[in-house]
């Protein structure tokens, strides 16, 4: 049986808003576009505020419901464009 380590941050929910506040603060040079889906982990307040930090001049929001293939339930997929 082979067990693969977790530990890069981005399976834990307690970890995630660091993970994305150092993708962001990497690239905060650039303009940012993320890709967002509106009930997954962090909320969507919390990733905002983290991308907020890097990108102050504007940030716009795209939303479309969309069911993915595999799901029962609608959801909206929301794209952020930051700069």
């Amino acid at each position: 049986m082979i067990f693969l380590s977790l530990t890069n941050g981005w399976a834990k929910k307690k970890d995630i808003l660091t993970k994305f506040s150092e993708l962001f603060s990497k690239y905060k040079d650039y303009i940012l576009v993320v890709s967002y889906r509106v009930d997954g982990i962090p909320s969507e307040n919390e990733l905002l505020e983290v991308l907020s930090k890097y990108k102050t001049k504007s940030i716009d929001k795209y939303t479309i419901d969309y069911k993915y293939a595999l799901s029962k339930s609608h959801s909206k997929e929301v794209l952020y464009i930051a700069q």
